[in-house]
């Protein structure tokens, strides 16, 4: 009467790999997915940051000095 136990001990010990096997791949999924999450915050954190530094998004960038200033510069 032994063999059964024994058989149900070998069920018992796949159905833990199993289980850890599933606890492992949905522990490394979340990471990824905090990971992604964690990205898209920094990116927003950042575009702010640049925003109120005076960079706006979707713009294109224009200089501020002049030719005029530029010689005038030189010529001192």
């Amino acid at each position: 009467m032994k063999l059964p136990s024994l058989f149900r001990r070998e069920r018992t010990v796949i159905k833990r790999a199993d289980a850890q096997d599933q606890v492992e791949k949905v522990l490394a999924e979340s990471l990824r997915v905090l990971g992604q999450v964690c990205t898209k915050v920094a990116d927003v954190i950042e575009t702010q940051r640049l925003e109120r530094a005076g960079y706006a998004q979707n713009t294109l960038l224009r200089r501020l000095d002049t030719p005029e200033d530029e010689q005038a510069q030189k010529k001192q």
